[in-house]
């Protein structure tokens, strides 16, 4: 399975236009634009994706329909997995995609959590992998348990876009 880890875009601040829940906030133009380079940016390299799941937090949500919302052919409908919420149980995050019997998944969360459980999937939850808003990092697993993952790429949304 290739899983691809993408932070969610770049995100107005708390309080900015009266958003006082963090739930809530949503992404700014910036983020709005990383998410069209990263659907086109996919595109162009020819990533495909059979799922995508998203926290259900709006900023990640958006970034999800953003990326897809700029997908030429079919895309995949938008899933929200309670799982990818702040605070990530990697084992149960994994029980959910091992049962999703697909090849290719896209899953839009959020920081330090992402990272946390591409440590987990490459063996260790201690390593602290920093990835940029809107950054993306393939790891292709056999199995999606921990340690069976292998890192292929973790790059910046402009090397994507």
């Amino acid at each position: 399975m290739d899983l691809y880890l993408i932070r969610h875009a770049e995100a107005k601040e708390l309080g900015e236009n009266d958003v006082m829940n963090d739930d809530d906030r949503p992404l700014t133009e910036e983020g709005e634009a990383q998410t069209r380079g990263l659907g086109t940016g996919f595109h162009a390299r020819g990533m495909r994706f059979d799922a995508v799941l998203t926290s259900p937090l709006l900023r990640a949500k958006q970034t999800a329909e953003g990326i897809l919302k700029h997908w030429p052919e079919l895309a995949p409908q938008v899933q929200v997995c309670e799982e990818l919420a702040p605070n990530l149980k990697a084992k149960r995050l994994a029980r959910c995609l091992r049962g999703l019997g697909t090849d290719s998944v896209g899953l839009v969360g959020h920081m330090p959590d992402l990272g946390e459980f591409l440590g987990w999937l490459i063996g260790s939850r201690k390593v602290n992998v920093d990835m940029a808003k809107a950054g993306v990092a393939i790891v292709t697993c056999e199995s999606v348990r921990k340690g069976e993952g292998r890192l292929e790429w973790l790059v910046t949304p402009e090397w994507v876009a």
